[in-house]
């Protein structure tokens, strides 16, 4: 008796789609993005090369759609990790120490995530400026505060890099390190537009709440 010719179970448009992604962090975080083809991708994920193209286009929309699916979870833990009832020194610690516990778990999405985040891609640039200007809202939304939001993430990720490639470990040193000199920088900026942490308290006092 011939054998059956083996359907291809149908799933929901967005489960599959998740399922193509989930399979493309995993094959990235291993390899260069550039080095991956798409018959890898699709082997990986267990769907036909023709099924990644008509979710993502091409290579490059997948590793933008990878990048974003990386960048809200790490949204979705920075918000679960900051009270928004804690002082300001008190939020940016715990953002920076997330950032860091983030890349230390994930070690391949966050080197895919410093990559990515260089191209032009469309999605990508929505993505980041988003997350920009959802910070700078927080300090008036003005011109110094959109510069001084990318200035920090800017220096938050390529920081953590660094400190990944030398083998991510002291994590607390390096948050304290790392909270230091974006603490002193943003309160060292002027203006009545850009209210700072902590503008309304001196430097020592921040310093003295975040080491209880």
């Amino acid at each position: 008796m011939p054998a059956r010719p083996r359907q291809r179970t149908r799933l929901d448009p967005e489960v599959r789609r998740e399922q193509i992604l989930e399979a493309a962090e995993r094959v990235f975080a291993q390899r260069d993005p550039r080095d991956v083809t798409f018959e890898e991708l699709a082997a990986e994920a267990g769907v036909s090369r023709g099924l990644v193209y008509n979710y993502f286009g091409d290579k490059t929309g997948l590793i933008a759609a990878v990048y974003c699916r990386c960048l809200n979870r790490l949204h979705d833990e920075l918000e679960h990790a900051i009270d928004p009832q804690a002082t300001d020194a008190v939020r940016l610690r715990a953002g920076i120490d997330c950032y860091l516990r983030f890349a230390q778990r994930n070690v391949g999405s966050w080197r895919l995530m410093s990559h990515t985040s260089a191209t032009d891609h469309p999605d990508v640039r929505r993505a980041r400026r988003e997350r920009f200007e959802e910070l700078a809202a927080g300090w008036g939304g003005t011109v110094e505060a959109r510069i001084a939001a990318r200035g920090m993430v800017a220096f938050l990720e390529g920081a953590t890099v660094v400190w990944i490639d030398r083998g991510g470990r002291d994590v607390d040193r390096v948050a304290d390190l790392l909270f230091t000199i974006l603490w002193h920088g943003l309160s060292a900026v002027e203006g009545p537009q850009l209210r700072p942490p902590g503008e309304s308290r001196t430097r020592q006092q921040y310093h003295a709440a975040t080491l209880r």
